[in-house]
């Protein structure tokens, strides 16, 4: 078949001719080049209505593939022809055929360098049988074509896959990555905006890193986007797979970048810190940012470190130090709420408060009463896949109440914990050796509470419930090593009836 001559006949407007040109090689009309490629496919790539409609009376094979997996419509989404892919869709091309890649119409569509959100438009508009799957993923990735269209910035496109019955807004890819996590670490700031309108996004998904989009945002220095994120409810304290929380990250950032914000914003804090103007942008102006959203200065990654301890120049960091809420004296972890009577010294954390004080731990005054004392947007950890604490139920963030997840902790107590302090004595130290706590982590425990040997024996089982692997948090593991101790006053004491 001479298709050159075909298409002169078809520009001198010689349809007739051009058709019966078609016709009487009819034969041939799916003879495919080297490539693979057919007459329609060229025809379609170039975006030639006539000929296209020519080879299809004519019994071209729409769904002929060429040796990518590729379809004649697939040559028409790529050349950008949006008549031809009208006609293809007319004329009953499969919308759902994958290349080698596992691509789709879809997801090409989506996901092409320049937008093209009318070829998106007409594809979502297919019906019945025909209707295109949204939520299909290819074979690299794992990514959808919303994953495609957040990552590229294409906010038109964006919308209309939002707006698609069906869309999973939260979708997965092979590296746990939702769309959301793209347009963050990509920093298309109209997408994020976007995709934090609709109800339907997850803010606090995790990727395969355990990276949820705050910690994304707070890492790359991106400060509009990390505010948008807050403001929208994310929660703030979630910690990434090497226990790094928000503020862990903010320090660790010389600078973060200014786009989608007002500088008024850090102005409060950077006087507070006594920092030039020029300095509003640190990670460490950023981080007192973060504390004041209710981000906590106390908690410890897996290095054993606070983000105070990241922080390199001491000057600022006791500075820094000044502003945030007092630490719990117990944990050493967490934020102290609990305030004790007639002292009024705030000492430790609600979590922590479970096990009475006779004396307050700064005065040793007796203690006669205690309150709970509300600190501004004081909020719980979420609680991670290998975690290290056993985190209160329930936390609130500008007026949204979230229920956490916690391991299942109920096979062991915390007033089991007690009970077993209460007979340990100077055993205490023996005990933690074989719960395999470090040496160190004893040293500590006993230099801070010297003339309490209840509270040592505590602190040492506190130390083990709140760090150790969750499956091996139950009263058959402290039974065994109050046993190798010899401790057998305090097994006594143990309940063992627990699930």
């Amino acid at each position: 078949m001479d298709i050159k001559k075909i298409k002169e006949k078809i520009e001198s407007g010689d349809i007739e001719g051009a058709k019966s040109m078609i016709e009487s090689r009819s034969d041939r009309i799916n003879l495919r080049d080297s490539n693979g490629k057919t007459y329609l496919m060229a025809a379609s790539a170039e975006g030639n209505i006539v000929l296209i409609n020519l080879l299809i009376d004519a019994g071209a094979d729409l769904d002929k593939r060429d040796t990518r997996g590729r379809t004649a419509f697939y040559h028409a989404v790529f050349g950008h022809q949006l008549q031809a892919v009208t006609i293809l869709l007319s004329r009953g091309s499969d919308v759902e055929r994958k290349d080698t890649n596992g691509f789709t119409l879809l997801h090409l569509a989506a996901g092409r360098g320049h937008e093209w959100k009318d070829v998106v438009a007409a594809l979502l508009q297919t019906k019945g049988e025909t209707a295109i799957e949204v939520n299909q993923r290819d074979n690299s990735f794992g990514a959808t074509p919303l994953h495609f269209a957040c990552f590229q910035g294409h906010t038109d496109t964006v919308r209309l896959l939002l707006n698609h019955d069906g869309i999973d807004a939260n979708a997965m890819d092979k590296d746990g990555d939702t769309p959301l996590h793209l347009a963050v670490r990509k920093r298309h700031h109209d997408v994020v905006t976007l995709m934090l309108s609709q109800d339907a996004v997850k803010l606090d998904k995790k990727n395969h890193k355990e990276m949820t989009p705050l910690l994304e945002t707070v890492s790359q220095g991106h400060l509009g986007m990390m505010h948008k994120l807050i403001d929208r409810g994310a929660s703030i304290n979630v910690v990434d797979g090497e226990g790094n929380s928000c503020l862990h990250l903010a320090v660790k950032n010389d600078m973060f970048d200014s786009e989608g914000i007002t500088m008024d914003i850090l102005d409060e804090y950077c006087n507070e810190l006594d920092l030039r103007k020029e300095e509003r942008l640190s990670g460490t102006v950023v981080a007192r940012y973060l504390a004041g959203q209710g981000a906590d200065f106390y908690y410890k990654n897996d290095k054993n470190n606070t983000p105070l301890d990241l922080i390199k120049n001491s000057n600022l960091r006791e500075k820094l130090q000044t502003f945030l809420p007092p630490v719990c004296l117990r944990c050493r972890n967490r934020t102290a709420t609990i305030k004790y009577h007639p002292c009024e010294h705030l000492l430790i954390s609600k979590q922590c408060s479970i096990v009475p004080l006779q004396r307050c731990l700064k005065c040793r005054k007796l203690v006669t009463s205690k309150s709970e004392v509300e600190t501004a947007k004081v909020e719980t950890k979420e609680v991670r896949t290998v975690t290290k604490r056993v985190e209160s139920p329930k936390f609130k963030e500008k007026g949204v109440q979230t229920v956490a997840e916690p391991f299942d902790s109920q096979k062991l107590e915390e007033k089991d914990l007690l009970k077993v302090a209460l007979r340990l004595g100077g055993e205490w130290w023996k005990v933690g050796i074989f719960l395999d706590i470090k040496t160190s982590e004893l040293e500590i425990i006993k230099r801070d509470n010297s003339n309490d040997i209840v509270e040592q024996s505590y602190q040492m089982m506190y130390k083990w419930f709140t760090s150790c692997d969750p499956k091996r948090r139950t009263a058959e593991t402290i039974k065994a090593a109050l046993e190798e101790a010899e401790c057998y006053n305090a097994l006594e004491c143990l309940s063992l009836d627990k699930n």
